[in-house]
């Protein structure tokens, strides 16, 4: 069987380069390995995904074909291992440049990526991104709510949230009915969007799915913290940057119902986090107990939205 060290020097063979260096170590986690490799043509970086994320490599080198320079560029992968190779991105992460107008443009960018899906979901689940569309959600919500409780919520607080069953189960159809599934990246904090010259770059799609588009947004509401001075005046800046992320998608529904999609996504979004932990994140790590807790604490998070909104609704 190949290993992945022979199978890095056999692509970039392939390719016509030459390695020029030693291969240094990036990243090691239950989720990924990446290793940085000097190469004749500039560097390049393997990873090396584990089973939740093994849909990793395909869907970046999907997205790439779709949109050139918007993500990385694949230069191999081996969809059965997990592996892939792409080129260094360069620029600067975003989470480092404190620029509002940046950060709105590349919300807005990222909109009108997930727009472009829209028709093109049965592409991205043939590739094997997991499909988390809301009728599977429905079904996860129902099957796993009570045991999400049970990694560290109070017993006030598995009270409240299992008394919104009801109410997250008309969510899902509420989101469903206002716009269909598409991309939805995951993990879409600053971090993971950098600025290459003038272009703005997605990357790390590991955690992506066939989802709620707006589920995305949650990850980077919480990113917005970078840009203000204190937790107060978070939900003016979420406010701020709504319209931002909504207006390409005003070609499908009005701004009106796209607002109460979105209002809605930010509680069930907690949800769906929860879920992502519980049912795909956890189960595929060699250490459970380090994110075991992981659940509970998205949906400790769903209860203040729920209060901080009550508060100033």
């Amino acid at each position: 069987m190949v290993n992945a060290k022979e199978w890095i020097v056999d692509e970039i063979e392939k390719s016509g380069r030459k390695i020029n260096g030693h291969m240094e170590q990036i990243k090691t986690s239950d989720f990924c390995h990446i290793q940085k490799v000097p190469t004749s043509d500039g560097d390049l970086y393997f990873k090396a995904t584990n089973a939740a994320a093994s849909h990793e490599g395909a869907l970046s080198a999907y997205l790439g074909r779709r949109y050139p320079g918007k993500t990385v560029n694949v230069m191999a992968r081996d969809h059965s291992k997990g592996w892939f190779l792409m080129e260094d991105i360069g620029g600067e992460a975003l989470r480092n440049i404190k620029d509002k107008q940046l950060w709105k443009r590349a919300l807005q960018e990222y909109a009108e990526l997930q727009v472009s899906e829209l028709n093109h979901v049965e592409e991205l689940l043939g590739i094997g991104v997991p499909d988390r569309r809301m009728s599977v959600l429905k079904e996860e919500i129902k099957q796993h709510l009570a045991d999400m409780c049970k990694t560290g919520l109070s017993k006030a607080e598995t009270e409240k949230v299992i008394e919104l069953l009801p109410e997250l189960v008309e969510m899902c159809d509420a989101l469903d009915a206002i716009l269909p599934a598409s991309i939805e990246h995951g993990d879409l904090h600053t971090n993971n969007i950098r600025l290459v010259k003038d272009r703005i770059v997605f990357f790390d799609w590991g955690d992506a799915s066939v989802s709620h588009p707006f589920f995305s947004t949650r990850i980077f509401w919480h990113a917005l913290d970078d840009l203000i001075a204190d937790e107060s005046m978070w939900l003016g800046i979420v406010n701020d940057f709504r319209p931002y992320y909504l207006e390409p998608w005003t070609i499908y529904a009005s701004m009106r119902e796209l607002e109460k999609a979105l209002q809605i996504s930010d509680q069930l979004a907690c949800v769906q986090r929860a879920l992502s932990w519980h049912v795909y994140l956890t189960p595929s790590r060699e250490h459970k107990a380090e994110s075991y807790n992981r659940p509970s604490q998205w949906l400790q998070l769903l209860l203040e939205h729920r209060n901080l909104v009550g508060k100033h609704g």
